[in-house]
């Protein structure tokens, strides 16, 4: 009974001991303020928590907004249309080299600094490519490449876009080139062409064998020549990289062409839109005088095979013989041209100074 007395009592004084220290501790830790400064500290987290949310908030509006004004939210939201006018305005060029690259590669001797200008055009939205609003000059260009025989052939396309984009770019841009045919083509609502014209895509081999040096290189072209080897990848019609020289004729040892001409007097049916009539082939109840596009095609039957340059000739989307299979060149071809050009994607509008771009006096106008 003794010893359980004992242990009670030094139960009661280390629960007594215990207590002191308790009370000691939070009375410690009241003076030091510790309590105070830990609902401080929690009321200031989670007054900066707001605070970043309020921030967040204010900075997405503001990318709203910017994004609102910009040109390329304004076509995709139907704010602005295809075919509306849009002011737009090159830099100043020069034409030195670009007059260079036409007296080696057009197999031409026509361009001069008097043919080939900078001309105060119209511009119309045509699409949006990637992202990126695209503007079309609202009528062929005055100014005329003059281009002939293989040579035409075979440098037409880079010509073409070489032109447009010393001509036409600007700060504001991201790529300048030429109309193509598949430009027209994506606007068009058959995709079969076979229907249009019913040998395209038929393959043949023609009796003569001369062709220009770019054919050995096309997609779909099968062509043999033992003095010359190809490398790299094959090109599409409205493809160029770099210049082909060819100073003589050449002739194929064998081959298989493929016909890849359609032609057809175009009508607003033809487009998923009517607006891409207007812009191509017609306006104002007029056809738009004839011009090229960056695109060959070859036109090939058993006799011979021709070798076309796209165009856009009195309503209808055709081709412009520059070269045939017999080695005739045909005249020297001179020609317009339609730029167009890729806006770079966070082009914006000036609010203040836009038209309804119904017109070109009435143009957007871009800052």
């Amino acid at each position: 009974m003794k010893n359980k007395g004992i242990t009670l009592v030094a139960l009661v004084i280390t629960i007594i001991i215990l207590l002191i220290l308790a009370g000691i501790t939070i009375s410690s830790l009241t003076n030091t303020g510790i309590f105070k400064k830990a609902r401080e500290a929690k009321e200031k987290t989670q007054q900066a928590e707001i605070n970043q949310e309020k921030i967040l908030d204010e900075y997405e509006k503001e990318l709203n907004q910017y994004d609102e004004k910009t040109l390329v939210n304004k076509v995709n939201t139907g704010a602005i249309k295809i075919g509306d006018y849009i002011s737009y305005t090159p830099d100043t060029s020069s034409i030195e080299d670009i007059l260079q690259e036409l007296k080696t590669y057009s197999g031409s001797e026509a361009n001069t600094a008097s043919t080939l200008t900078q001309e105060k055009l119209d511009w119309r939205v045509l699409d949006v490519e990637n992202g990126q609003v695209r503007l079309i000059s609202a009528t062929p260009t005055k100014s005329q490449i003059a281009l002939y025989g293989y040579n035409a052939y075979n440098n037409g396309v880079k010509l073409l876009d070489d032109v447009c984009n010393v001509l036409y770019n600007s700060k504001s841009v991201s790529k300048v080139q030429n109309l193509k045919i598949e430009d027209i083509q994506n606007k068009m609502k058959e995709k079969d062409y076979s229907k249009i014209t019913s040998k395209y895509g038929s393959v043949f081999s023609p009796a003569g064998n001369y062709y220009p040096s770019i054919l050995i290189k096309e997609k779909g072209q099968e062509v043999t020549d033992s003095d010359i080897t190809t490398n790299g990848t094959k090109l599409d019609l409205s493809e160029q990289f770099e210049f082909q020289k060819q100073d003589s004729e050449i002739q194929a040892d064998t081959w298989n062409l493929k016909y890849t001409i359609w032609e057809k007097e175009m009508n607003v049916d033809d487009f998923t839109e009517s607006n891409y009539y207007k812009l191509f082939i017609r306006d104002n109840s007029e056809n738009y005088p004839e011009y090229l596009l960056s695109s060959r095609c070859v036109y090939a039957y058993s006799d011979r095979a021709y070798f076309y340059i796209r165009r856009i000739n009195t309503g209808k989307v055709s081709a412009r013989n520059m070269y045939d299979s017999l080695g005739n060149s045909l005249e020297e071809v001179k020609y317009s041209f339609r730029p167009v050009i890729t806006l770079n994607s966070d082009v914006q509008l000036d609010t203040e100074k836009s038209g309804d771009g119904s017109n070109a006096d009435n143009a957007y106008v871009i800052k």
